[in-house]
Formats: C-alpha cells, sequence, structure tokens
C-alpha cells in the first residue's frame, strides 16, 4: 500500500474530508482550492514534483496551508518549504496523530 493511500485511510477513519490525487498536474486540474483547505504534499511526485508545485500556487496566486511530507529531508528541499511557506514538514514515516494535529491546528489558524 502506497504511504498516500495509507494516509487516506488513516484520515478518513478520523472523519477528515478529503481528496486524494496521485500527482500535482491532477490536483491543478481538478481543484480550485480555498483558503480554508489544507495540502499534504509529497515532494517526490511523478511529474511535477512538489517544489514546481508550491511555485505554480505562488504565481497563481493559490493561498492554503501545506504540509509536506517526505522521505528526502535535504537542504535544497527545506529551502523551497521556506520559501513558499509551508506550514509543516514531515519526515516520513509519518506520525499519523502528529500530522492529523497538525490538520487540526492549521484549520484553526484559517
Amino acid at each position: 500500500m502506497s504511504v498516500r493511500r495509507g494516509l487516506e485511510i488513516f484520515l478518513r477513519s478520523a472523519e477528515m474530508d478529503l481528496e486524494s490525487f496521485e500527482t500535482a498536474e491532477d490536483f491543478l486540474s481538478k481543484v480550485k482550492p480555498v483558503e480554508k483547505d489544507i495540502l499534504i504534499l509529497d515532494l517526490h511526485l511523478p511529474g511535477m514534483n512538489g517544489c514546481d508545485l508550491l511555485k505554480k500556487m505562488s504565481q497563481d496566486n493559490v493561498h492554503i496551508s501545506v504540509i509536506v511530507v517526505t522521505a528526502f529531508d535535504d537542504f535544497p528541499s527545506r529551502e523551497c518549504c521556506r520559501q513558499y511557506g509551508v506550514k509543516a514538514y514531515l519526515r516520513k514515516p509519518v506520525d499519523g496523530e502528529a500530522l492529523k494535529d497538525m490538520i487540526k491546528y492549521n484549520l484553526a489558524e484559517a
């Protein structure tokens, strides 16, 4: 089972309303984000990577909270996240409860 699918199952079990996308392109083509949305983003995606998605969202003035979940903890990734205002940067394997708390905190801030 993929991490994306595992997180989707976990968050649904916590009664969170969500949509899941396989690629950044799918997200961009199907979603019209609103301010209270939260994007949980892996930086390493097929096609457009997470940093490119953050840049595109910034250029398009899409202002939603982003929580990054990544297995690649390196300076360029952290710098990209800092530059584009990512709310949280979590390394895989993700602690589900920490992620759930981070989502609730960001929803309260929105």
